[in-house]
């Protein structure tokens, strides 16, 4: 697969997720279906499983203490659109 061509979205970026905007794998244990507010660990194009379509997104809620705390890994991981993540760091909604 080749890497997508997505903007710098770098570590700390809040991402304001639509529910059409991610999804994950495995729904039977995620509620699908709404809107995400994400903390950006890393943006994954360099994973084998980034797609055209989608990439892998690591990070954080935004009510997550991982700030005050010792690191841990990200609490939330999701594919996110590309399309999605052109729009937003364009400035669109």
């Amino acid at each position: 697969m080749t890497a997508p061509d997505l903007p710098d979205i770098p570590p700390g970026s809040l991402l304001l997720l639509d529910s059409e905007d991610w999804y994950h794998p495995d729904e039977a244990t995620f509620e699908i279906d709404r809107d995400v507010a994400l903390i950006v660990a890393k943006v994954h194009t360099d994973s084998s499983s980034a797609t055209s379509f989608s990439v892998w997104v690591t990070g954080h809620a935004p009510e997550c203490t991982w700030p005050s705390s010792e690191y841990h890994p990200p609490c939330i991981q999701l594919r996110v659109r590309c399309e999605a993540l052109r729009r937003i760091v364009g400035g669109q909604r």
